[in-house]
């Protein structure tokens, strides 16, 4: 589709053709013979039309729907709620002018409900037991509307505006009712050079529930561009949250720069810069934090060169405006990896850093070196075993500028040394052709000796221990994965302490026919620590024992009892982490930790109904909660 070139200049010639034409039918006809000629002759064009605009009516597509929703909910120390909700939605979609000028999308949805509550202390009533209600009536207007001027252009405009209640959202169904409102548009540019992008937007959005209401603000901007070696983008954001009643507010401002340049494969150096600022007022605490990051991260291998070099620059500004949280920090890193063979490698690495903080100002330099060697792997018997050792020695020097006595002076620097050796034995076994299992054990002995070590004779020793078992599947029409493993940390020096985790997973699909189908995942874990014998400890804080799981199992029946379009899905969820430490008080939870939804969706032809049953728990309480709608489309 080709644009005018002066889409103004030929739009008023238009008009002053249109007028011309307009002028010339309104006079009146000399005579029956020039009346005939005039007939017999071909109309004249109006002047958009001679220019090839057609401005007739642009199509309107329009759907609608009208639906009853009934809604229960009770949920314990809360009261019982029935919802009656009547909606009708229509939706539109046209274009302005030509589909490729501006396109408009839209939705409007009126509902009027009615809503009664009773009391239900303990939750022990089902939601439709009588007892003296209180019934309130109220209407509301849902919506959306979207307008793109040129969408297919180098440079897209959008408008939108959106409207939304949870209590005729049916894709996350709740018994907190809240509403939304978002306002905004967004706006992109490309040259036809494809030199550089623009993108810039901005959204307010509103959400009240319960007498609470927030408003939000956020206008982002980002422009990108690339020439030669290098790549360039700049991005800014600004975000604003307020509280009407508490009058509370949160801003934050934000600047990002990135700068890539890589003239070859081997090499390349990256810059970001990152400014933000955080502002928060609030009734306990005001807060008002600037933040200021610097980091360029190099590095430099030649094609088939053992030499791997790497390097880095960061810098930070921190100013607290409410406090004395002042921080500048510079820091500088070089390292160098060297492959002697395959299974031997080198490396070094050396920093120094500067911090000021309050008045105070401190300096530190560190240097490492490391040596890896990771042997060839042998098989025997379907066994496979594989070796390792690595050393390490390390320096660091720091000054805190404070005053020392002459004895306490090489406190300031500090040494150590360390040897890891590691094995470990795997094998897998080959099930049927579609599945397998993997055993995994291994075994890594570590020893650190130097400054500081609090070990028998200056060295801190240490054994690690880890096994796993991992089975897998994939079939036509089922995919399966498990997996159990254990880690053991063991401290070998003079306090018994050691940590343990198990963990097991386990996720799959399965089908059991072309319309049922399981499908899900699980995660359980369980950590052991004991921190070992310390005085200034109580007794009950040496050993903390935590575990948690998680998981989702999911049914679904494409055709319930033969019926076509009659589905069923039945959804639950698991999320629940518990912290025991002998001596200290258990947390209260403070979100969902078990839910269980199903839902029966029933379609016949324009007429559609579902059936949403759910139960969870939320805060330790238990809610229930069910919805069902009947739905009629119409239109296009």
């Amino acid at each position: 589709m080709k644009y005018p070139r002066q889409p103004l200049r030929a739009l008023l010639a238009g008009l002053i053709a249109f007028g011309g034409a307009t002028t010339q039918a309104a006079q009146p006809s000399g005579g029956r013979a020039e009346s005939e000629g005039a007939a017999a002759a071909e109309p004249p064009a109006s002047g958009l039309a001679a220019l090839g605009l057609n401005l007739t009516r642009a199509p309107i597509v329009t759907a609608g729907t009208v639906s009853y929703d009934l809604r229960a909910s009770q949920a314990t120390g809360e009261s019982r709620t029935v919802a009656h909700l009547v909606t009708g939605t229509l939706l539109a979609n046209t274009y302005i002018y030509q589909p490729w000028f501006a396109t408009a999308t839209g939705s409007l949805g009126f509902t009027a409900g009615l809503a009664t509550e009773s009391a239900n202390p303990d939750g022990s009533a089902g939601p439709f037991a009588e007892a003296p209600r209180a019934a309130t009536r109220d209407r509301f207007v849902t919506g959306l509307a979207r307008v793109k001027v040129f969408p297919q252009s180098r440079f897209p405009f959008e408008f939108h505006v959106e409207r939304s209640d949870s209590r005729v959202d049916t894709a996350a169904p709740t018994s907190l009712d809240f509403r939304t409102q978002n306002i905004g548009f967004s706006q992109r540019y490309r040259p036809a050079s494809n030199g550089y992008t623009l993108a810039a937007s901005f959204d307010r959005r509103d959400q009240w529930a319960r007498g609470v209401r927030d408003t939000q603000h956020a206008l982002t901007g980002d422009f990108g561009t690339y020439w030669k070696y290098h790549d360039l983008t700049l991005g800014a954001a600004w975000n604003e949250t307020r509280r009407r009643m508490s009058d509370e507010r949160s801003e934050f401002r934000s600047l990002l720069a990135r700068h890539n340049y890589a003239p070859s494969a081997a090499g390349s150096l990256n810059t970001t810069v990152n400014w933000s600022q955080s502002l928060e007022n609030r009734i306990t605490v005001p807060s008002d934090l600037t933040v200021l990051q610097w980091s360029t991260v190099g590095l430099l291998r030649r094609d088939n060169s053992p030499l791997l070099l790497t390097g880095a620059v960061r810098g930070l500004a921190l100013r607290d405006g409410e406090g004395d949280r002042d921080l500048d920090s510079l820091g500088l890193t070089l390292g160098a990896t060297y492959e002697l063979s395959h299974n031997a490698r080198l490396s070094a690495s050396g920093s120094a850093n500067s911090t000021r903080s309050n008045g105070g100002a401190a300096t530190g330099l560190a240097g490492a070196f490391a040596a890896n060697w990771q042997g060839d792997t042998i098989e025997f018997k379907g066994l496979r075993y594989d070796w390792f050792a690595s050393t390490t020695a390390a320096v660091s020097m720091n000054d805190d500028g404070a005053a020392r006595e002459p004895a306490d002076a090489g406190n300031a620097v500090q040494s150590t040394a360390g040897l890891q050796v590691g094995h470990g034995v795997s094998r897998t076994f080959q099930l049927t052709s579609q599945s397998g299992l993997l055993l995994n054990a291994g075994q890594t002995f570590s020893i650190q000796a130097g400054d500081g070590q609090a070990g028998p004779k200056g060295a801190d020793r240490s054994v690690q221990h880890n096994a796993s078992a991992a089975w897998n599947v994939a079939a036509d029409g089922r995919t399966g994965y498990a997996r159990l493993s254990y880690n053991d940390f063991t401290d070998l020096g003079g306090g018994p302490a050691r940590f343990q985790l198990w963990n097991f997973q386990l996720s799959g699909n399965f089908a059991i026919n072309r319309y049922q189908t399981v499908g899900g995942d699980f995660t359980w874990q369980r950590t052991d620590q004991r921190i070992g014998v310390d005085a200034a400890l109580p007794a009950g804080a040496q050993r903390v024992l935590s575990r948690g799981a998680s998981g989702e199992l999911a049914y679904r029946h494409q055709r319930l009892f033969g019926f076509q379009r009659l589905r069923f899905s039945s959804r639950i969820k698991l999320a629940q982490d518990v912290l025991h430490q002998p001596g200290m008080l258990s947390a209260i939870p403070d979100r969902e930790t078990r839910a269980w939804e199903n839902r029966l969706d029933w379609s016949i032809g324009r007429l559609e109904s579902q059936l949403i049953v759910r139960l969870s728990e939320v805060d330790g309480r238990r809610r229930d909660f069910l919805m069902w709608r009947i739905q009629r489309s119409f239109g296009n």
